[in-house]
């Protein structure tokens, strides 16, 4: 008969999720302008890209670069890419690269970010999709009990490492920026 001795902590899993929204509202200014559903600051690349459609479908497809760390042969870097963005959502793709594949895989997942709730969950890591929150012991996946609080926290700690050690080659655009200028 499998263990169920995990039990959620429903209040500490909102709240890493809404730490990693206030994250990456700091590595991606353009997600605080979706939020406030202001877009006269986009610049003029983005503003054409909008003319025909809802104005965050415009946000859809960027990408942003921070580099973490100089190697020799390539630089470690993580990319964050917008897939969809929708009034009160965005779908975000984190990847790290390059890809060391000889003895590890580098991260990788989708992260929903939700704007009238702010907070953002990790919706699939690795490629495994629709993590539960508590899966009993064993399983036939070999989850941990609490796998998606796990992959959840490791997202804080990998923006957290972006935010402290990462730097973009490109100026990220800021709607803050445009406001103090």
């Amino acid at each position: 008969m499998p263990k169920n001795a995990y039990s959620i902590d429903l209040i500490k899993q909102m709240a890493e999720c809404d730490a990693n929204y206030i994250r990456l509202l700091r590595l991606l200014p353009v997600l605080a302008a979706h939020r406030q559903r202001d877009y006269s600051q986009v610049p003029s690349s983005l503003a054409q890209r909008q003319a025909n459609a809802a104005p965050e479908k415009a946000l859809e497809g960027l990408s942003f670069v921070f580099t973490l760390a100089e190697l020799e042969a390539e630089p470690v870097s993580v990319e964050i890419k917008i897939l969809e963005a929708f009034k009160y959502t965005t779908t975000l793709e984190i990847v790290q690269r390059p890809v060391v594949r000889e003895w590890m895989t580098n991260p990788s997942m989708l992260i929903r970010v939700y704007h009238d709730a702010s907070t953002a969950e990790v919706v699939s890591y690795q490629g495994h999709r629709n993590l539960e929150a508590r899966y009993a012991q064993p399983n036939p996946k070999m989850y941990q009990s609490d796998e998606k609080s796990q992959v959840n926290r490791f997202l804080g700690e990998w923006l957290t490492h972006c935010l402290d050690v990462g730097h973009s080659a490109e100026k990220v655009w800021s709607t803050q920026a445009a406001h103090d200028a």
